[in-house]
């Protein structure tokens, strides 16, 4: 990979300059992700599922707010569809059809335990797969966001348009893509892992710096 310009080689800069102000923040934040799959109860893991369903173009701090409230009602496990309709209504896009995921995610682990299905797999791309598959409402960047939300997705993008903008300010890739598909989605990944590589930022680092670049926080 090449940087073209003058423009990419300040951004590059920028980025590694932010990286070293805040990256005992990211570590932190990461050690944190990890403690969900390391200490955290399944039902802990699943609301990270549950989270990532419900962020798809909605913020991301309202949809947190959503499940914490869920939470912290004793509702979370129990609430019915047309309840959850409404609250999503107060944070989340596309409230109807989420809420319909949501559920829908939540009842097919009420049986089978989330962390002794995960568990099965050898490594994070296998759990991908098996996540975009059979769980609604998770595409590629909500399963690698859920993963990296327990410590899995240290190694995954997460594509979402501001990952996707800053790809193109740094020139790791060309363009913002108009629609991704799996095989362009991983094309992509593969384009950021080698961007990573290049100017020395792990992926997960990236990822947050580019939240951070966007939003001054780091968040989820």
């Amino acid at each position: 990979m090449e940087i073209q310009d003058s423009i990419q080689k300040e951004r590059i800069d920028e980025i590694k300059e932010v990286h070293l102000l805040i990256k005992d923040q990211i570590e932190r934040r990461l050690c944190d992700f990890a403690g969900i799959w390391k200490g955290g109860s399944s039902q802990e893991v699943l609301e990270e599922l549950l989270f990532c369903i419900l962020t798809p173009q909605s913020n991301a701090h309202r949809c947190w707010d959503i499940i914490t409230d869920l939470r912290g009602g004793g509702v979370i496990m129990t609430i019915g569809r047309e309840e959850l309709s409404e609250a999503l209504g107060k944070g989340a896009r596309f409230k109807n059809n989420k809420s319909r995921y949501f559920i829908e995610a939540r009842e097919r682990f009420t049986n089978t335990d989330i962390r002794e299905r995960l568990g099965g797999f050898s490594d994070p791309c296998q759990a991908r797969e098996w996540l975009v598959t059979n769980i609604k409402g998770i595409g590629y960047k909500e399963a690698s966001h859920f993963l990296r939300n327990i410590g899995w997705g240290g190694d995954l993008a997460i594509l979402d348009r501001h990952i996707l903008k800053n790809l193109v300010l740094c020139g790791a890739i060309g363009e913002m893509p108009k629609s991704i598909n799996a095989k362009r989605y991983c094309e992509i990944e593969s384009k950021m892992r080698a961007f990573s590589k290049l100017i020395g930022v792990p992926m997960d680092h990236l990822d947050l710096v580019f939240w951070y670049l966007e939003k001054g926080e780091i968040f989820k």
